[in-house]
């Protein structure tokens, strides 16, 4: 992503145009939401951009804010929309080495795990939630009580381990991290059953120690699941202690 912008996009919900669709562009499901809102991102993309990015290849990083609010980082959107207020500008962000920064991540963290052998002999793998992942190892072998608390600590311990393993490779040092929420997500599909995929909200405060390395990061995103709002950090700076 060349010549990012960060976009701030508000569903004009009560607008003679959108009232009688709200319960279709913004539903109460959260997966629904996610599903729709992925699809309404692609309206302020210019057409050119949609000509050069078919939708299996995502040129920008959304995510839900407050209500009725999305963020955006990618390229310049379209002037006017009849679904949003659009407000932009260019993303321009200054990194330097020991800059201390508070985040916001809404992450859809996985693994890559050997699941067998197939017939060929090769290894069968499959991307895990991180967090189910760890419930099961730490589960294996015993009987499980209280499994909804051990699932919220699954999460934060292993959302942690996850951040904190990227760090050397995408420029950071992960210092503090609180996880707000976990949650998994049904994602409605047009055919089959829903695709299901954990969605974590953190927050926390890391060091950059490589400021190209983290901008590259930051524009690509965490995780997976970006299509759906998942990968966008949003940061501000945080006092030096």
């Amino acid at each position: 992503m060349t010549d990012s912008f960060f976009t701030r996009l508000t569903l004009q919900r009560d607008t003679a145009a959108i009232a009688p669709l709200i319960e279709t562009l913004a539903p109460a499901d959260p997966g629904s939401a996610m599903a729709v809102a992925h699809r309404l991102m692609w309206t302020v993309m210019p057409q050119e951009v949609q000509r050069h990015h078919p939708r299996g290849e995502r040129p920008f990083l959304w995510r839900a804010a407050e209500q009725n609010k999305y963020y955006m980082l990618g390229p310049q959107p379209t002037a006017e929309s009849p679904f949003f207020k659009i407000e932009t500008k260019p993303y321009q962000p200054a990194f330097s080495p020991g800059d201390r920064l508070a985040f916001d991540l809404r992450v859809n963290a996985t693994a890559n795990r050997k699941t067998g052998v197939g017939a060929d002999g090769r290894a069968e793998r499959q991307r895990v939630d991180v967090a189910i992942d760890r419930m099961h190892a730490e589960e294996r072998g015993e009987t499980v009580a209280g499994r909804s608390e051990r699932r919220e600590s699954a999460a934060q311990a292993a959302a942690a381990e996850w951040l904190r393993a990227r760090g050397e490779r995408d420029g950071y040092r992960l210092e503090a991290m609180r996880l707000v929420s976990y949650r998994p997500e049904a994602l409605p599909r047009r055919t089959g059953n829903p695709m299901k995929i954990g969605v974590f909200n953190l927050h926390g405060l890391l060091v950059v120690e490589d400021p190209a390395a983290f901008l590259q990061r930051i524009l690509a995103g965490f995780g997976r699941a970006k299509a759906f709002g998942c990968g966008l950090m949003l940061l501000r700076r945080a006092p030096t202690p």
